[in-house]
């Protein structure tokens, strides 16, 4: 039912970066190191922008979006330098 977009950012697993979500009543735009990588269309019953959303953070690994696990793979870190949320 959401509406979806990806880029794909090189250095992700060997730099930090910085990951932008400006909302407001009328569009979400995504934007990575002062650069805006996809935006969403225009607010409608369907995806209300006007409403209350939740901030989630975490690492999913395989399943049908991620794809097949390494069988090697035994652990990596998962490093956030930072989070502000302003309103």
């Amino acid at each position: 039912n959401a509406n979806t977009g990806s880029t794909t950012v090189g250095t992700a697993t060997t730099e930090f970066h910085t990951y932008t979500v400006e909302w407001s009543a009328d569009e979400i735009l995504f934007v990575v190191d002062d650069t805006t990588v996809y935006h969403t269309f225009v607010n409608d019953a369907s995806t209300p922008f006007n409403a209350d959303f939740f901030l989630i953070l975490n690492l999913a690994m395989g399943g049908n979006f991620g794809g097949a696990i390494d069988p090697s793979f035994t652990q990596e870190t998962y490093e956030v330098d930072y989070i502000r949320v302003y309103q």
